[in-house]
């Protein structure tokens, strides 16, 4: 998975706005991600967050990337 922010200031805070909201999500969804996973499925969905216009909204990106990001897991294979 790419790092698609560079400034390291603008990831700060995109993770910092974000991680709340990701970590009640992958408490209530029973995910079980680690603190670099999050920051991983956060980084991912970025762009799509951006455009999140509720929590509602958000909560179905993380959603929606993380099935993404676990079928691509999947895929991969051993």
């Amino acid at each position: 998975m790419s790092d698609p922010i560079e400034d390291p200031g603008q990831r700060q805070r995109l993770l910092e706005g974000w991680l709340p909201l990701a970590q009640e999500a992958n408490q209530g969804y029973g995910w079980e991600l680690d603190a670099a996973a999050l920051e991983g499925l956060i980084i991912s969905a970025a762009p799509a967050l951006g455009l999140a216009r509720s929590s509602f909204e958000a909560y179905a990106i993380l959603w929606g990337v993380y099935s993404r990001l676990r079928r691509d897991d999947l895929n991969r294979g051993p």
